[in-house]
């Protein structure tokens, strides 16, 4: 698995989205099935649109619950900037179905770059609009 972030629609039904949330850097990686709203996508997406407009933003998004009487999984997800010059990360916490897999949690991040981001979020929309397919954040090339 490539370093980054992928959301793909596994599960459209009427009344939600079934997605798999999967996310890696260099040497970990963690995945979670989540039971999305049928508008989540794009409001994840407009919540994370034009990150970052400046070094102090932060953004986070919660997907799921982390309540294991809740159906399906978890994923926390922070993005801010560790430097002045605006350089960007992704944090990540996944948690999967307690009662399908077990207790189970990945906690990760990888740098991202702003260009890549913005192609994401469109992608994010196009990919509810479908209900069906992949989206990839692909982690920035350290350097």
């Amino acid at each position: 698995m490539p370093s980054g972030m992928t959301i793909k629609v596994r599960d459209p039904d009427d009344d939600y989205l079934g997605i798999d949330i999967q996310a890696s850097n260099d040497r970990f990686a963690g995945s979670a099935e989540v039971y999305a709203g049928l508008q989540e996508l794009s409001e994840f997406a407009t919540r994370i649109a034009g990150f970052p407009s400046n070094p102090d933003d932060r953004r986070q998004y919660v997907f799921g619950d982390r309540d294991p009487s809740v159906a399906g999984g978890y994923a926390g997800l922070r993005f801010y900037c560790f430097d002045l010059a605006g350089h960007a990360v992704v944090e990540i916490e996944i948690g999967e179905d307690h009662g399908r897999y077990g207790t189970a949690m990945a906690h990760l991040s990888f740098r991202i770059e702003a260009a890549a981001l913005d192609q994401f979020v469109n992608a994010l929309r196009e990919l509810e609009k479908a209900r069906f397919g992949e989206v990839f954040l692909p982690a920035a090339r350290p350097g």
